[in-house]
């Protein structure tokens, strides 16, 4: 029944983004959009991800939409100390590798490109549980002071507050 439920809110989130991308509300939009849904689905279910990919890919719905609305509003104020670093000639680069307590791929991949979609920082490589990140404003390269700076507090949400 719990499997059932989610094949039905995915497809609804199918559906929705397919209206978004239609840009129109009729009932045939609905239609299509739910069916390209379920056939997308199964799809992946049966062609794309053979193992127990639940587990791996899992990821709270309120964990979820704390971590977008902390992203956008982090990506919001490193852009605009990015600016003013930039503008005031205050730019120091450096590679400093960051250290996660994160296991999964998918998590540690979610880490990766929440770093590089931060104004300021990309992440260039991984390596086990280090992150390889290019730095504006590298004021240390010892990993255990710069990698709070970088990670902020999205380690810790990805992680559901277990970090």
């Amino acid at each position: 029944m719990r499997r059932l439920l989610h094949h039905i809110s995915m497809m609804a989130v199918f559906a929705v983004v397919w209206i978004i991308l239609e840009e129109q509300f009729s009932l045939t939009t609905v239609a299509v959009g739910s069916l390209i849904g379920l056939l997308t689905m199964i799809v992946t279910n049966r062609y794309v991800l053979r193992a127990d990919y639940e587990s791996d890919y899992r990821l709270g719905l309120w964990v979820g939409v704390k971590y977008v609305v902390s992203l956008i509003i982090q990506i919001y104020v490193a852009g605009i100390q990015a600016l003013i670093k930039v503008l005031r000639g205050q730019v120091h680069v450096g590679i400093v590798d960051v250290h996660t307590t994160l296991e999964s791929d998918f998590h540690i991949a979610l880490l990766a490109n929440s770093i590089t979609l931060t104004p300021g920082t990309v992440t260039l490589e991984r390596n086990g549980n280090y992150l390889k990140v290019i730095w504006i404003d590298c004021v240390t390269t010892d990993p255990e002071v710069a990698g709070p700076m970088i990670k902020q507090n999205f380690e810790r949400m990805i992680s559901g507050g277990k970090s």
